[in-house]
């Protein structure tokens, strides 16, 4: 085989290589998973029991701020 040969084939088999790869860990799955009323409640429980704070913690009036100069 000529040496011109064998490079359009290794490049060939190499671009067929990558193309699999990417085909495996780029493409979306066949099934999109549905948003369920029963995950998207969970998700909102998550983000409140992390972002909502104390109840039971009086924070009105707060505390004065001391300048920084």
């Amino acid at each position: 085989m000529s040496r011109t040969i064998v490079i359009a084939l290794s490049a060939g088999a190499l671009v067929v290589v990558v193309l699999t790869i990417a085909w495996f860990v780029v493409a979306p799955d066949s099934e999109p998973v549905a948003s369920t009323p029963a995950a998207t409640e969970n998700r909102r429980q998550k983000a409140h029991d992390f972002l909502g704070g104390d109840p039971d913690r009086d924070v009105r009036g707060g505390q004065e701020m001391k300048p920084r100069w």
